[in-house]
């Protein structure tokens, strides 16, 4: 990037993991400063100062804008009315123009970087009684697809720090438990510390390498899957079929968002990378599966996320 600054359009979440990947390319000095409407409260991250918009656009250089959604879309418009140069993503400078990597590594990265920043925040509310009744609630979508799984010897991907386990432990006779954080497998060999049914695997977030071929009686992911990028679930769909047992059934809960083929983690609405029903069962039936049952579902933004069951004849 020779000697450009750049100013990130937003102090938040999405400001942050823009810096944080940025440093993991030695580029985190090429920040001049950050941009926020909150700027006398923030006043600085990382010794990086915030300032109001006003001082930033007399600097005279280019913004990457790191807000959401909506909000994006009013940042860019101002800019835009205001006739300055941005970037309306990281990605746009890192990938588009720098090509600094491709993209499927930039979005992985960034859904990475955003988790572990903000993981103390998610789990505080993702362990409430609240998030959890989606999944368990009697009678509910998730539970009677997930009283289908035979739970003798079973997966659970991506599993954050174990807050279903408890609803499910009484039931299994052994859980493996398959994050692609160090920290939250940690964590989860000290939560679960008092029982010996539960091994415990660290993966890269795109296969299933550590697991031996047809052992499991089941697999299912809850609450992730819709953030992954289409082509790391064609290869978790492979793996899945291979380490399951015949008969064996996996339950997937990921998104149903295909309005957009460049949705994904970074940009689209509730984080919902590109996929939809038809477009799973597809990669599933290719991967050898036979789709059992599909159910489309709201999160927020009505039938933006599926669950599907398939089965390992």
């Amino acid at each position: 990037m020779e000697d450009r600054m750049f100013i990130i359009y937003g102090a938040g979440n999405k400001g942050r993991a823009y810096l944080q990947l940025l440093r993991r390319y030695n580029l985190d000095n090429r920040i001049q400063c950050f941009c926020d409407r909150d700027a006398l409260l923030i006043r600085n991250i990382d010794a990086i100062p915030v300032v109001s918009y006003q001082e930033a656009v007399s600097m005279g250089i280019p913004f990457i804008v790191a807000v959401r959604n909506e909000k994006a879309e009013e940042v860019v418009s101002r800019l835009k009315n205001d006739k300055k140069e941005f970037y309306a993503g990281l990605d746009k400078l890192l990938v588009d123009e720098l090509h600094l990597m491709p993209r499927i590594d930039y979005e992985r990265e960034i859904c990475a970087i955003s988790h572990i920043d903000t993981m103390d925040q998610y789990f505080e509310i993702a362990e409430s009684e609240g998030a959890l009744d989606f999944f368990w609630s009697a009678g509910g979508i998730c539970r009677g697809l997930f009283d289908r799984l035979d739970l003798q010897n079973t997966v659970e991907l991506a599993c954050g720090r174990g807050r279903h386990v408890p609803r499910y432990i009484n039931s299994a006779g052994h859980i493996t438990l398959v994050d692609i954080l160090e920290k939250n497998i940690d964590l989860c060999r000290m939560r679960f510390s008092g029982t010996d049914k539960i091994s415990y695997v660290v993966n890269n977030g795109c296969d299933l390498s550590a697991l031996p071929n047809e052992q499991y009686t089941s697999l299912f992911t809850y609450d992730s899957m819709v953030h992954f990028e289409l082509l790391d679930i064609s290869n978790y769909l492979k793996e899945t079929y291979r380490i399951l047992r015949p008969g064996g059934k996996a339950l997937f809960h990921h998104s149903n968002n295909d309005s957009d083929y460049k949705a994904s983690y970074d940009n689209a609405a509730e984080s919902r990378s590109f996929m939809s029903k038809n477009i799973f069962a597809y990669l599933a039936y290719r991967a050898g599966f036979e789709i059992e049952d599909q159910r489309i579902v709201d999160w927020v933004e009505p039938e933006i996320d599926c669950l599907t069951l398939v089965v390992k004849r």
